[in-house]
């Protein structure tokens, strides 16, 4: 996977230097649940309740907001850490004020002006041609802004296979993680993997492949090679589209985000040559990400 290779540990050592504040773990609250609800109180202890495996659950989650840290939980409604007690619980939630949010399930603002939000997606989807993966419930918590992700599609080999490049940021930083499998999953709490997903005319959306944020830019690349057939007998070698979306999980406790964007247009030897200028100057002479 172009976007996975890994740094030379002294560059790991230098680059860890200059992440941001720590960020939580994704805040995946459970898997294939049904009939959730959000509230929260006037201390902004949230309070999640659903159905899953066959037994209603009532979940506090409190402690964090935006890149800071990370929920601290409790599963019992509240016996366990006697924040609250869901049967007592004061709702003050109050009409949502916030961005726009993609996957949403329910969303308010705290009294103290902060913006809360369940989502909910199927993250899972197998690469080259998944659609169906188990659907995660998702809490965040933040103030102002959501993360961004910013795409751009242009050609590599001399017109001969698209390619995208971008980064992700919060709040004005980069978001990047330092450690990784070799397969690019992050073994940390700041990095974050970027999940494309395409669409032919008339057909479902289906995954292409994800691929890590880098140090220190949070940038990333993807070039569309062929593979062999994968998840899906529909899979067109490549994971080209008509249409494609990048997704992620916003850094600490913050939203899940995507964008849409196009194939690039007709191949020209001059409009890639400015996109390869763009690119080099966002993520620098990133080693991971062809320029040509």
């Amino acid at each position: 996977m172009e976007a996975v290779r890994h740094l030379q540990g002294a560059l790991i050592a230098s680059l860890c230097l200059l992440m941001p504040a720590s960020a939580g773990a994704a805040q995946i609250v459970d898997r294939n649940v049904a009939s959730p609800r959000l509230r929260v109180n006037a201390d902004n202890v949230a309070l999640v309740t659903y159905s899953a495996r066959g037994v209603r659950r009532h979940v506090l989650s409190w402690g964090a907001i935006n890149w800071t840290g990370g929920f601290e939980r409790d599963y019992s409604g509240g016996w366990k850490s006697r924040q609250a007690d869901y049967r007592h619980f004061a709702d003050s939630c109050r009409r949502y004020t916030g961005p726009p949010l993609v996957l949403m399930i329910a969303a308010c603002d705290a009294p103290d002006g902060s913006h809360w939000a369940l989502q909910q997606w199927q993250r899972l989807w197998p690469s080259y041609g998944g659609n169906h993966a188990p659907n995660e419930l998702y809490l965040s918590h933040w103030r102002g802004g959501i993360g961004r992700l910013a795409v751009t599609t242009d050609y590599s080999y001399r017109g001969t296979r698209q390619h995208l490049w971008g980064d992700f940021t919060f709040h004005g930083s980069p978001v990047f993680g330092r450690h990784w499998t070799i397969h690019g999953v992050p073994t940390d709490t700041a990095g974050r993997n970027v999940y494309i997903d395409s669409r032919l005319a008339g057909s479902p959306w289906r995954r292409v492949n994800s691929f890590l944020t880098h140090p220190i830019t949070a940038g990333f690349c993807y070039l569309f090679a062929s593979h062999r057939p994968g998840a899906s007998p529909a899979w067109n070698g490549r994971g080209t589209g008509v249409a494609y979306r990048a997704t992620a999980i916003g850094p600490g406790v913050s939203p899940i985000v995507r964008t849409h964007f196009a194939p690039p247009g007709p191949y020209a030897i001059a409009t890639n040559a400015a996109s390869n200028a763009a690119q080099l100057l966002l993520l620098g002479d990133d080693p991971r990400c062809r320029i040509d």
